[in-house]
C-alpha cells in the first residue's frame, strides 16, 4: 500500500512535466493566427483574436492557466471545429475505443499464439514463415498497408467501406443488429490491419519468453520425470513465458485510444488519430494538448499497472 501511495504521489510531478514540455513545444510554433499576420490590413483582428483566446500571453502563463482550467472541465476552444475541445474529443472516443480494444485483444490473442506455436516448433517451416511475416509487417510503414488494403479491397473488390457509416444511413432510426452490421463493415477492415500491425511484438516477446522458459532446469527436471510434454508446458512453461507478455500488455494500454491515427485518416474514420492529424494541421493547440494530455495519462497508468501486474505473476518480485 505504501508503495502505490509514493508511485501514485509521483505521477503529479510526472504528469505536470509532461505536459508542461509539451505546452511549450506546441507554443514555440506560433499561435493559429501566425499566417494571418501576413496581411497587415487583419493586424488588429489578429491581436483582438489573440487576446480573446490568450495567445497574447507568455508560454508559461499560458500553461498554468490551461492546466487549472482543464482540471475544473474548461478544455479550451476548437478553432478548427469552433466549439468546445471536450465536445470535440469525447465523441471521437468511442470509435478509437472500439478499435483500440478489438486490436489489443486480438492482437495479444493471435501474437500469443503464434509467438508459442513458434517456440515449440523451433526452426520449423512454420517458424521460419511466421518470424518472416513478422518482421515483414513490422518494417513497413502503416500507411503502405493502409493503402495496399484500400486498393483491393475497397476500390478494386468493394468488400468493405471507409469512413464509418454509409451516406444516408440513420443509425437513430435503425435497430441494434443494423447498426453492428454497418459499423462492423466500416471499422473491420482497419481492425484486422491494426491487429497485423501490433501482433508482431507480441510474437517476439511470447517466442523469446517461452524459449528462454523452455531452457531452464525446472524444465528439464520435469520432462527428466517422465511428465508428457503437453502437461511441461501448460502447468510449467507457459505461466512463467507469460510475465514479460503482462508488462507488454499494461505498457500498450496507450494504444487503446489514438494509436491509429495514419489508419484512421486513410479510411476516413473520425476517431481520435484522424482528430490529431487534423489538429497538427490546423494548428489547434488546445485540441493537441487535450488529445496529448489522453496518451500521457495512460502511458502513466500503463507503467504503473506493469509494476502491479509483474508482482502478481511473479510471486517472486515485491514492491516496496
Amino acid at each position: 500500500m505504501n508503495y502505490l501511495i509514493r508511485r501514485i504521489l509521483q505521477l503529479i510531478p510526472t504528469f505536470i512535466i509532461a505536459t508542461m514540455i509539451a505546452f511549450i513545444l506546441f507554443s514555440l510554433v506560433g499561435d493559429p493566427f501566425e499566417g494571418m499576420r501576413q496581411d497587415p490590413r487583419l493586424a488588429s483582428q489578429v491581436e483582438r483574436l489573440r487576446k480573446i483566446y490568450g495567445y497574447d500571453k507568455d508560454p508559461l502563463t499560458r500553461y498554468v492557466l490551461w492546466l487549472y482550467n482543464f482540471f475544473t472541465g474548461e478544455w479550451g476552444y476548437s478553432i478548427m471545429a469552433k466549439r468546445s475541445v471536450f465536445s470535440v474529443v469525447t465523441e471521437r472516443i468511442p470509435v478509437s475505443l472500439a478499435l483500440g480494444i478489438g486490436q489489443t485483444v486480438l492482437a495479444t490473442l493471435f501474437g500469443l499464439l503464434l509467438g508459442i506455436y513458434s517456440a515449440l516448433h523451433l526452426y520449423s517451416t512454420a517458424d521460419y514463415v511466421a518470424t518472416a511475416l513478422v518482421f515483414f509487417g513490422m518494417s513497413m510503414p502503416s500507411f503502405f498497408f493502409g493503402v495496399v488494403a484500400l486498393f483491393f479491397f475497397v476500390i478494386t473488390w468493394p468488400l468493405f467501406n471507409v469512413g464509418l457509416m454509409t451516406p444516408g444511413f440513420h443509425p437513430e432510426a435503425a435497430t441494434l443488429f443494423e447498426k453492428t452490421i454497418e459499423y462492423g463493415r466500416h471499422l473491420m477492415l482497419p481492425l484486422m490491419l491494426l491487429v497485423i500491425l501490433g501482433m508482431g511484438g507480441f510474437v517476439r516477446y511470447a517466442r523469446s519468453s517461452m524459449l528462454e522458459v523452455l531452457n531452464m532446469d525446472y524444465i528439464r527436471t520435469a520432462r527428466a520425470k517422465g511428465l508428457p510434454e503437453s502437461v511441461v508446458v501448460r502447468k510449467h512453461a507457459l505461466r512463467n513465458a507469460l510475465i514479460p507478455i503482462v508488462t507488454l500488455l499494461a505498457l500498450s494500454l496507450p494504444g487503446i485510444l489514438g494509436s491509429a491515427p495514419i489508419t484512421e485518416t486513410i479510411f476516413s474514420i473520425n476517431g481520435l488519430g484522424k482528430l490529431y492529424i487534423d489538429a497538427l494541421g490546423a494548428n489547434d493547440q488546445m485540441t493537441l494538448m487535450a488529445n496529448l494530455v489522453l496518451t500521457i495519462s495512460l502511458v502513466i497508468v500503463g507503467n504503473l499497472l506493469a509494476d502491479i501486474l509483474y508482482s502478481v505473476v511473479d510471486p517472486r518480485v515485491r514492491l516496496g
